[in-house]
């Protein structure tokens, strides 16, 4: 027969955070689906628009990081505690850019909002632009605008362009340039929030940039990926990936709970 000792033994709860926090995101793609006030044609775009622009979501989580209120407190010790779960679980994912990385405040993937870039080198004037979803490179002769090499793609992949006949017959030094104007379109930069400078905002046990927008934007695209991560088993359901969604759970709720 149990006793006293069994119950004591039972008071720590193991709480299901994975399903808490699908629960929450349910709640979370039901606002921004429904609320006429984000755009995109996907889940994706859609989480990149709340992460990159202004609106009520990113808002409130900007608040709360910058807040001295009591609330604004406790939301800086959960995302530094979700950044510690995340350093122990070591979760990864290739579903976000369609390359293996690491979920980290360390290691964010921020959408490159640059969209042309073009230099001139010698006799040369290097293009590289984005539109509509395609790639187009062009070299022309500066002193007369004649084309000397001209290339759409679909989508962003370096191997394509370096692969075509009429890029192989470029000089060494034609190639560079163009690559070089091609890696700035890469359509995900890795950036970290985290900081070491005096300038740097306390959070939680960590130091991160004293930037609430940057901050932020990493939040949201990180909840998308432990979603991600979630929905199709990228993830252990262990001890250390549910304290990740506790975590993750607490950061997502205190700025949905006030869309109401």
């Amino acid at each position: 027969m149990p006793g006293y000792k069994d119950w004591i033994d039972a008071i720590d709860i193991k709480v299901d955070y994975f399903s808490a926090f699908m629960k929450a995101w349910i709640a979370f793609n039901a606002w921004y689906n429904s609320s006429g006030e984000i755009f995109g044609k996907t889940d994706k775009e859609r989480i990149e628009y709340i992460a990159g622009k202004s609106n009520r979501f990113k808002n409130y989580t900007m608040n709360l990081i910058n807040s001295e209120e009591s609330d604004g407190i406790a939301y800086r010790e959960s995302i530094g505690k979700l950044h510690g779960a995340l350093l122990k679980a070591a979760i990864t994912t290739q579903e976000y850019i369609g390359v293996q990385q690491s979920v980290s405040f360390a290691e964010v993937a921020v959408k490159n909002a640059n969209n042309r870039v073009q230099k001139d080198h010698y006799h040369h004037h290097y293009e590289c632009f984005r539109t509509n979803g395609k790639m187009r490179t062009i070299v022309t002769v500066k002193s007369t605008g004649t084309t000397v090499f001209s290339f759409e793609q679909d989508g962003y992949c370096l191997d394509v362009l370096q692969q075509q006949s009429d890029f192989i017959n470029l000089t060494i030094t034609q190639k560079q340039q163009c690559e070089e104007c091609y890696k700035q379109l890469t359509p995900y930069r890795n950036t970290s929030v985290l900081d070491t400078s005096p300038d740097a905002k306390q959070i939680g046990a960590y130091s991160f940039i004293n930037d609430a927008g940057k901050i932020s934007e990493a939040v949201v695209i990180i909840l998308y990926m432990l979603r991600c991560c979630l929905a199709h088993g990228d993830v252990a359901p262990d001890e250390s990936a549910n304290e990740v969604y506790k975590y993750a759970y607490e950061v997502l709720c205190a700025p949905l709970k006030k869309l109401k």
